[in-house]
């Protein structure tokens, strides 16, 4: 049968989901809608929804066996803002300090020792942080997806010209 302009054969359309689907959530309870999944030093509390810090230097944290030197997407959220800052922590990478309250975004890669991921206080931190997230950066990935759109363009058209 011939094909039809704009129909797209599954093979094609099922492969091109597997590489842009939505990565798996690393962080367990990144809701704090529970207080577990995460571990507290002092000052650190969780509660509404939120893991709180009333001027603390500590943190709290994750252990998770992550792939060292893999470029990972964290997000959070921070409200309730007082004072200081707050950053990630993972093994001897080191995240942008923020401060104030929004949803920050940055990329980090885990280097030696680095199954714990901390959201630190930098000296004193007096606020609140919510809806974390972390998953796998898969920047690599991108020129595949690129290279795969431009496979099937070019193998749809060459098909429609048969």
């Amino acid at each position: 049968t011939a094909i039809t302009a704009g129909t797209e054969p599954d093979f094609f359309g099922s492969q091109m989901k597997i590489l842009t689907g939505q990565q798996p959530e690393l962080v367990t309870n990144g809701d704090f809608a529970t207080d577990s999944g995460w571990s507290k030093q002092t000052g650190w509390t969780i509660a509404n929804g939120k893991a709180n810090s009333a001027g603390s230097t500590g943190a709290v944290y994750q252990s998770k066996t992550y792939v060292s030197s893999k470029n990972y997407k964290v997000t959070y959220t921070i409200s309730d803002y007082v004072s200081g800052s707050l950053r990630i922590t993972w093994g001897n990478a080191a995240g942008v300090s923020n401060n104030g309250n929004g949803t920050f975004t940055e990329i980090i890669s885990p280097t030696s020792g680095g199954n714990v991921m901390y959201m630190a206080a930098v000296g004193t931190f007096t606020g609140s942080i919510d809806n974390v997230s972390v998953k796998l950066a898969r920047a690599e990935e991108v020129e595949a997806v690129k290279c795969l759109a431009d496979w099937i363009h070019t193998t749809a058209l060459q098909d429609l010209n048969n």
